[in-house]
């Protein structure tokens, strides 16, 4: 299968480093205009448009703090107005916070994670979706394997956050259908980015792999595969899926 995405353009948010940045040079490759996003990441950002660039791609690097409104508003209208038009929206930014137990966890802790998890993608579909053409037009999530699993102790806003995000894809996959508008999203399980190099112990992380059945922990373009095939046009007759991607890890 080639992905052919030639013409098209994506905004792919959280879009610099891990999943995100895997995703958006595998859009880059596969032919798209990549509107890079970040909050605090500048200089992956920038590495990554300066990557895409010398495989002879377009891509730009923007600023947004996808938890605020105003600041989505203007990353969509950057793309649109840059590239004339918005075809693909990779609602990817988003991260577990800090481990707390329910009883320790203040309510502004609580409202913090599901804003950046959950909030922000409502955003994003908000803004983005008037701009994707009918017929072709994509909506890709980042979810998680713990809105199926339930997480690991201290996680209960990341858990109910990607757990509503299934949903919501669910949802909008019904209220974009009549425009021909795919939504779904990419499960990811457990995948070799900065999150685990900084806060999983190795032995921990060991015993992570040991439970997935094919024997590996997943890579970031494990992840943009999935991805890019959503965004193809022979996903064009799936919509409202969860795709795991977990090695077996999870077989829902």
């Amino acid at each position: 299968m080639t992905v052919d995405l030639k013409g098209r353009t994506a905004l792919v948010t959280g879009g610099g480093t891990g999943i995100g940045r895997a995703i958006s040079l595998g859009l880059a490759r596969c032919g798209a205009r990549v509107v890079v996003n970040y909050s605090r990441s500048a200089a992956e950002a920038e590495s990554t448009v300066d990557e895409i660039a010398t495989q002879g791609g377009q891509a730009l690097a923007f600023r947004a703090d996808v938890t605020d409104e105003d600041q989505v508003r203007q990353a969509v209208a950057t793309a649109v107005q840059t590239y004339g038009g918005l075809d693909i929206l990779m609602a990817n930014a988003g991260g577990p916070t800090e481990r707390c137990s329910t009883a320790d966890l203040s309510s502004q802790d609580w409202d913090a994670g599901l804003n950046l998890n959950c909030k922000s993608v409502f955003l994003c579909v908000k803004h983005a979706a008037p701009h994707l053409p009918d017929g072709r037009g994509r909506i890709l999530i980042t979810s998680s394997i713990s809105a199926r699993s339930g997480g690991g102790p201290g996680t209960i806003t990341y858990t109910a956050a990607k757990g509503a995000l299934n949903n919501l894809v669910r949802g909008w996959a019904k209220e974009y259908a009549p425009r021909g508008i795919t939504v779904n999203a990419i499960s990811p399980g457990v995948i070799w980015t900065r999150i685990h190099q900084q806060r999983t112990p190795p032995e921990a992380y060991r015993g992570l792999i040991e439970r997935i059945p094919l024997g590996r922990d997943g890579q970031p373009e494990d992840c943009a595969g999935a991805a890019l095939f959503l965004a193809s046009e022979d996903a064009s007759f799936i919509t409202g899926q969860i795709l795991e991607v977990n090695g077996g890890m999870l077989m829902p």
